[in-house]
């Protein structure tokens, strides 16, 4: 008979294990024998959902009797997710008050529906607070006072008007998720020298003619990671510091004719980042900006980049501007899925450019092409690629969703016939249900899934 290891475990270990789970689950333990009857009374952290029971009743009384019934007074951690028409007698504000108190770290509130919220100022003034989530139909546009000085995570959802001047005063701040409604901000001004890594993400929930947010004011020099993603919002100007330590920045930003015009500002000051995802809203901008001229990014090794409507110039222009860029991945979203039979007989606008990029030359070892359609502007771009990538190690190509096997081998056949500048460039092709191998004698299948979205 095996070793019961987990009985010999001291209950501080047992107890800080079920604090990992959903607390319905940590509270189930209790029938397992005498020894755990009680255990759960010992838990300082408390993961509650309404999804888990289904009646609001349930819930309510639920969640009275687990936190009236604890040991410990201190609670170090609450996540509180509520569905809507939780008619309570204000039962979310009566939790929220339990958990407040020196010793409480991470609060996560998602609630649907209509809450109460007098209990907002309170959550503000918690000192000891690490990590906080709101995810709610509150207003805190109002708030008296903020004073969280250890606050390092902040996440707010698009149902939150919030007074952004709160940012600012929050010293410890590094991350910030914020998704918004850009209907409730005509300016967004975010300031803070401690952030690290900002997700700024319009989301939009309301059927109004595209909200204008007069300006984006972004002051983190420290940042590290920036995530900007905005499809119907105006935004007529943007400001920003310079960012000397960032690593990754992805940007999607609808082609907007003021957006034209920042776009390229944008890039400039993301020019020491080390890894870049631009998105097909993002390269319609670049497309459109009159006398374009990219910043030289002299530390960026991964470059993933979205094009609606395929632009050889403009990708050759931005190669020649990343002499280190050992990763390029391409993913043409504006491509004609399989079905539409429509032969492909627009002209190509290559043109062999005078000079190879650096990085192409000298550095580029992975090459990536999402949603190949084997155009013919695409496929000379892609035989001048394979020609002068000398220490290319691996091409990996995804063909269209559902194309027929015959045209599969017709692109697989073209690509293998193109002249290779290196020797040990091994040539993928990927589809969503199937992976194809492409080497000397010939390639073969591989049931497998494929295709990811990974920068």
């Amino acid at each position: 008979m095996g070793t019961d290891i987990i009985s010999s475990l001291p209950n501080s270990l047992l107890c800080h294990i079920l604090s990992f789970l959903p607390t319905i689950d940590a509270v189930g333990t209790s029938f397992l024998s005498r020894r755990w009857r009680h255990l759960w009374k010992d838990l300082q952290a408390f993961d509650f959902d309404t999804q888990r029971i289904g009646n609001n009743e349930r819930f309510v009384s639920f969640v009275d009797t687990v936190l009236s019934q604890r040991r410990f007074s201190d609670i170090r951690k609450l996540r509180l997710i509520c569905g809507a028409h939780l008619d309570s007698g204000n039962a979310v504000g009566r939790w929220v008050r339990a958990a407040l108190g020196p010793c409480l770290q991470e609060m996560h509130l998602l609630l649907y529906g209509d809450v109460s919220s007098n209990y907002v100022d309170e959550i503000f003034t918690c000192a000891s607070l690490v990590s906080l989530t709101l995810v709610a139909n509150l207003v805190l546009n109002n708030i008296s006072s903020v004073h969280l000085p250890l606050l390092k995570n902040l996440s707010l959802g698009p149902d939150v008007p919030v007074d952004l001047n709160l940012i600012s005063a929050c010293p410890a701040l590094e991350y910030l998720y914020f998704i918004f409604d850009a209907s409730f901000y005509p300016n967004i001004h975010l300031l803070s020298p401690s952030l690290k890594r900002l997700r700024l993400i319009e989301a939009r929930e309301r059927d109004f003619d595209d909200p204008i947010i007069t300006e984006i004011q972004i002051d983190a020099p420290n940042l590290e990671y920036l995530r900007i993603y905005l499809e119907e919002s105006c935004v007529r100007t943007l400001v920003i510091s310079d960012f000397p330590n960032m690593m990754e920045a992805s940007i999607d930003i609808a082609p907007k004719a003021e957006h034209v015009d920042w776009v390229p500002k944008l890039l400039q000051a993301l020019s020491k980042t080390k890894k870049l995802a631009l998105g097909g809203f993002t390269t319609q901008c670049l497309v459109k900006a009159p006398n374009l001229h990219f910043p030289e990014f002299s530390y960026l090794c991964q470059l993933r980049i979205c094009i609606r409507s395929f632009n050889s110039g403009v990708l050759i222009k931005l190669l020649c501007c990343c002499p280190k860029l050992q990763v390029l991945k391409i993913d043409n979203n504006g491509v004609q899925y399989f079905g539409d039979q429509t032969p492909r007989t627009e002209p190509s606008s290559w043109t062999q450019p005078a000079s190879v990029p650096n990085c192409v030359r000298s550095h580029l070892n992975i090459l990536e092409f999402r949603r190949y359609p084997d155009s013919l502007e695409e496929r000379e771009f892609l035989a001048y690629i394979l020609q002068n990538a000398l220490v290319l190690k691996t091409f990996i190509i995804y063909t269209n969703i559902g194309s027929f096997e015959k045209e599969k081998e017709h692109i697989l056949n073209e690509i293998s016939v193109l002249p290779r500048g290196s020797s040990i460039c091994q040539v993928e092709e990927f589809t969503y249900g199937k992976c194809f191998f492409l080497s000397s004698g010939g390639y073969k299948g591989d049931d497998s899934y494929c295709f990811s979205m990974e920068l």
